[in-house]
């Protein structure tokens, strides 16, 4: 029992320290880059991307082997853990799929980018109703008079000079914009 609590404990302590390393890499907040027409664009970075498609090739990879070689496993038993690595792929999949719809563009008239079920959405600045962080998403909403909504996350490339310019523009017009030590 010992082994078992001090296998926990370095696997959890190497989580807590190794999981913000990596994200923290994959995911530098560089400056805004100039996209075509005049806009800025956020988006996610490669590494973002890589790491999707690290985990598909895994978990794909993992299914081939344990369905050609399933040792002792029944198969009864098989089914289920291949559903589950058949699980991962198709989460890993749709969140690429999901991060290629958010790339988001805004410039010093409007924010060009996507809803929560990634439909393309477009407001203006002089438009917009409420900026809101939402904890459990870990993103902004921003929404506007006409009820439709945006979500911009701050692990996208660009985010803080966008997050400048949606400070300044909510400022403006009189809304309150979420500060740093709210997040």
């Amino acid at each position: 029992m010992p082994a078992d609590l001090l296998s926990a404990a370095g696997t959890m302590l190497v989580v807590s320290v190794v999981t913000p390393m990596i994200m923290k890499a994959i995911a530098p907040k560089e400056g805004a880059a100039k996209a075509k027409d005049g806009y800025f664009k956020l988006d996610y970075s490669k590494g973002y991307y890589a790491a999707m498609y690290v985990t598909m090739a895994f978990f794909s990879g993992i299914s081939v082997i344990a369905y050609l070689h399933p040792g002792k496993t029944k198969p009864e038993t098989m089914v289920w853990v291949l559903c589950v690595f058949g699980f991962f792929v198709a989460l890993s999949f749709f969140t690429i799929l999901a991060m290629s719809r958010g790339a988001t563009y805004y410039n010093q008239d409007e924010i060009k980018g996507s809803d929560a079920f990634g439909r393309r959405r477009s407001i203006k600045w002089q438009d917009i109703a409420a900026v809101d962080y939402i904890g459990w998403a870990q993103g902004f909403r921003i929404s506007s008079k006409s009820r439709e909504t945006i979500w911009i996350f701050p692990v996208m490339q660009g985010f803080p000079a966008f997050y400048e310019m949606l400070v300044q523009k909510a400022h403006e017009k009189g809304i309150e914009a979420p500060q740093e030590e709210d997040r």
